[in-house]
């Protein structure tokens, strides 16, 4: 369910990166992009890592690269980049992306015991 939210806001970034101005679609647009991809790379392989120890480990890079999404979309709104209304829409969608990863990764932790 992650990588479907994931991959929803995804579309509704990559349909706004073609409206950006050229200098800010290769900076800062082309930065959020490539971020978005490595989530869902990572999420994609979380979901069929079979060694729980790894699939933690991809869940907690997950978690960072959308801390690290949350801190470019920041970014491209204060500097008027990105309009309000998008930033809301793919904050309250990161939002959620996150309460589920965190989820994720709680329940995955219970299971597997430490190392």
């Amino acid at each position: 369910m992650v990588i479907i939210k994931t991959k929803e806001a995804y579309l509704l970034w990559h349909n706004f990166l073609v409206n950006l101005k050229r200098i800010d679609r290769y900076t800062v647009g082309q930065r959020i992009d490539d971020t978005f991809l490595t989530l869902l790379e990572l999420l994609f392989r979380a979901s069929f890592a079979y060694d729980k120890f790894e699939k933690l480990a991809l869940i907690s890079q997950a978690i960072g690269k959308r801390d690290l999404l949350n801190f470019f979309l920041q970014l491209g709104w204060e500097h008027k980049i990105i309009p309000h209304k998008m930033y809301s829409d793919l904050i309250i969608r990161l939002d959620e992306i996150g309460r589920m990863l965190g989820g994720w990764k709680k329940s995955l932790a219970e299971k597997t015991p430490a190392k």
